[in-house]
């Protein structure tokens, strides 16, 4: 008698994304990177939440982004990783596996250059390497609602391509946040009009805030989203009575800081370093939106765009979740996307935007789970395109992190030069005594190429000459973008212009215009989008002018094509 359970294709499709995330678990566990002023932030906090204190008095010396306040220094950081962190610290202490500061007792900077890096490292097993897996989980889920089959695929572009792979491997309070925003989001995606299910989603919104403040901005969207359907007052009230309850970490860390439930951790005058207090007027740091700034976020040499190309695919699989009759959800992303660009373009300068020593904008982070899962209806139209593009930004960022991804500056190139020098960072098997070459890096990839591999075999797709056709024109664009935008961006900050930043914006919008010509099958529609290919051509991206010409010429030959198409009418 034949046993019972799910058909083949099922335990197929279940094993293939067991292995696949579970490949991308030991890539993220491998790492051991270098640290920083926020990582020794966490660092601290988490050791002195488990001695028992609010204050990182004791190890005030090991991170430059912290407050003082009251005679005491604080980490700048939101509470809830740290508090969930501190208990596996106690476990580490107690099995006498946490390593010690050669150089404590020292000031800053010594103090904090001395944090042994497989300190932070098991930290981070903890704190980032599980919810990180426990993300991928949940995307492959929610992707397998809209576009079955497909799930496995869109989590493994979000673990290996995007900005998800670097702060895996570092001890941020994004991945958890992230984790979090994503949980509320398929609480309400799943669940019915329930009082329950939207309260519940609340309390991760909530909690998400708890982790990293700023995710206040899409938590309250996602509030909007919760009362989109009937009851909607009911619905409201029960979100946000949900996500009182997830402030409670928040709350109460702050009244057992400062005894003010309102008063955060973010705010006093900062330590020592570049990094602790935010001094700036208006909520959270929040001033006017810079369009400039906005731009230089997706498109500089550390943009979201530059790096990781399949995320504007993302972009548009939310105008094809609209067109089949997702608009809420679409809308939601959208909303998300100008919320979280808009708040961290108006951070001030450009480095405290992208973050500081950052492999690309971290604040956006929130955004890429959502990005990905729209990402299937794009994937199910053109895997070819996704798929290459997806490739070109998984090797981005296997780049980056293997040659260790905190950059002070935009030269991205620095990876390179570090790869080819044999330099990678340091790795598990480095422990060994193996050393932080060739050697020790190897099974980091060789464990990535497993995921690609597995997530390729479980999303078998037709393959047509269309979508390879648009597969070379989206890596043509992507490689005249790559090219011309950093550098238009550049020149327009050494010559305090905005030529550079125009010609940029439109050097995208008619390189998307020609790809969605392609992609409807009109070649000759496409044709004027070719033009663009003179901004890879050397040095050409230093005339700004000539570069915003250009870039409206194609607009113009583009929009003159869908006039000839459709007729002129009379």
């Amino acid at each position: 008698m034949r046993q019972q359970g799910y058909p083949r294709p099922v335990q197929r499709a279940t094993l293939l994304a067991a292995i696949a995330i579970g490949a991308i678990a030991v890539v993220y566990a491998l790492p051991m990177q270098s640290v920083g002023c926020a990582q020794t932030a966490h660092y601290a906090a988490e050791r002195a939440i488990a001695s028992g204190s609010p204050a990182i008095d004791s190890w005030a010396d090991e991170t430059c982004d912290a407050v003082r306040r009251g005679g005491h220094v604080y980490a700048a950081k939101g509470p809830l990783m740290d508090l969930l962190a501190a208990p596996w610290y106690i476990v580490l202490r107690t099995a006498d596996a946490v390593p010690r500061n050669p150089n404590a007792g020292t000031r800053y900077p010594v103090a904090m250059v001395g944090v042994p890096v497989r300190a932070v490292w098991q930290i981070g097993l903890w704190a980032v390497v599980i919810p990180s897996i426990l993300l991928l989980v949940l995307v492959r889920r929610a992707v397998e609602r809209i576009e079955p089959g497909l799930g496995t695929a869109c989590a493994a572009t979000l673990g290996l391509g995007t900005l998800l792979l670097p702060f895996s491997t570092l001890l941020f309070a994004h991945v958890l946040a992230t984790l979090l925003l994503f949980a509320a989001f398929l609480v309400l995606f799943e669940g019915g009009p329930g009082l329950a299910r939207t309260g519940a989603a609340g309390a991760l919104a909530g909690l998400s805030v708890s982790t990293d403040v700023p995710l206040a901005v899409p938590a309250a969207v996602l509030g909007v989203y919760a009362a989109s359907r009937s009851p909607h007052g009911r619905r409201l009230l029960a979100f946000g009575a949900g996500g009182l309850l997830g402030l409670v970490p928040l709350l109460g860390f702050d009244t057992w800081a400062f005894g003010d439930p309102f008063r955060l951790a973010y705010s006093g005058t900062p330590a020592q370093g570049a990094a602790g207090g935010w001094q700036q007027q208006g909520f959270f740091t929040l001033g006017s939106p810079s369009p400039r700034t906005a731009v230089e976020l997706l498109l500089s040499q550390r943009g979201l765009f530059v790096l990781t190309p399949v995320t504007a695919a993302g972009i548009a699989g939310i105008v094809l979740l609209w067109r089949r009759r997702m608009k809420a959800e679409a809308a939601l992303f959208a909303a998300m996307g100008v919320g979280i660009v808009a708040w961290s373009s108006g951070r001030g300068t450009r480095d405290l935007a992208l973050g500081g020593w950052v492999p690309g904008p971290r604040f956006l982070i929130p955004l890429l789970p959502f990005l990905c899962f729209a990402l299937a209806p794009m994937l199910r139209r053109l895997p070819v395109t996704v798929g290459a593009l997806a490739l070109v930004s998984a090797g981005a960022m296997l780049v980056a992190t293997s040659a260790e991804p905190l950059l002070s500056n935009d030269d991205t190139h620095h990876w390179i030069a570090r790869i080819v020098e044999g330099n990678f960072a340091t790795t598990v098997v480095s422990l060994s005594g193996v050393g932080h070459g060739w050697i020790a890096i190897l099974p980091f990839y060789g464990f990535a190429a497993v995921a690609i591999v597995t997530a390729v075999v479980a999303t078998p797709m037709p393959v047509n000459r269309r979508d390879v056709v648009v597969a070379v024109a989206a890596l043509a664009a992507w490689l005249a973008v790559e090219h011309g935008a950093p550098a238009l961006l550049e020149v327009d900050r050494l010559v305090h212009q905005s030529f550079g930043v125009a010609a940029a914006i439109l050097l995208v919008a008619a390189a998307a215009w020609g790809i969605a010509r392609l992609s409807r099958g009109d070649t000759l529609g496409a044709a004027p989008a070719l033009v663009l290919v003179v901004f890879a051509a050397r040095r050409f991206d230093e005339h700004t002018k000539w570069a915003l010409l250009v870039a409206l010429l194609a607009l113009a030959g583009l929009a003159l094509g869908r006039v000839r198409r459709r007729g002129i009418p009379a």
